[in-house]
């Protein structure tokens, strides 16, 4: 399968690309220009186009998702609903908690617009982080777009990094729950 990113690298402007130009009130040249540079992305699903990055409008997500406390299929399906409902582009869902693939279903059934999920979460819900591997996330990361996710939010390191921040004296600590993942299993 070609992404956009390579089709707008080799110059080839896709009905995907056309419609965001016509929706976004852009020079097509200027589009292709900023997919192919990563400064714009392209995401699709169920016939719905959406453009996001540079020279483009500012989009609207709806984060989502269930915690190991709270774990309420339906209520999620219902926020999903509504925020479609009015008017966002997007959805997150940040399910770590319950069936967490049969609540990603659900949301998929029931809404038209572009999906993100953050593979870690159902990773880590699943295995646990002590027993996780990178073959677990990736296996979860294909099974995902297999399902349909349009995008995934992905927080990667490499070990002289987390032992650059190791040895500084940081503000804060790690302000994301999906970035402080990989630290947490490297720093064990």
């Amino acid at each position: 399968m070609t992404t956009q990113v390579e089709h707008a690298r080799n110059g080839i402007i896709t009905a995907q690309m056309e419609e965001v130009a016509r929706s976004e009130g852009v020079d097509m040249g200027s589009l292709l220009s900023s997919v192919a540079q990563g400064s714009a992305v392209i995401m699709c699903r169920d016939g719905k186009t959406v453009g996001i990055g540079k020279g483009l409008r500012t989009k609207v997500n709806v984060n989502i998702g269930t915690s190991s406390l709270k774990i309420d299929p339906d209520e999620e399906v219902r926020k999903a609903i509504i925020g479609e409902k009015y008017g966002a582009d997007t959805l997150s869902d940040l399910s770590m908690g319950g069936d967490i693939t049969e609540i990603r279903k659900k949301i998929l059934e029931n809404t038209t617009i572009p999906l993100t999920t953050v593979p870690i979460y159902q990773t880590a819900a699943q295995i646990g982080l002590e027993n996780m591997t990178e073959d677990d996330l990736l296996r979860n990361l294909a099974r995902q777009a297999e399902e349909g996710v349009s995008s995934f939010v992905l927080h990667c390191t490499d070990s002289a990094t987390l032992n650059m921040l190791k040895d500084k004296e940081r503000i804060l600590g790690v302000v994301s729950k999906a970035g402080l993942l990989p630290a947490l299993i490297w720093h064990q």
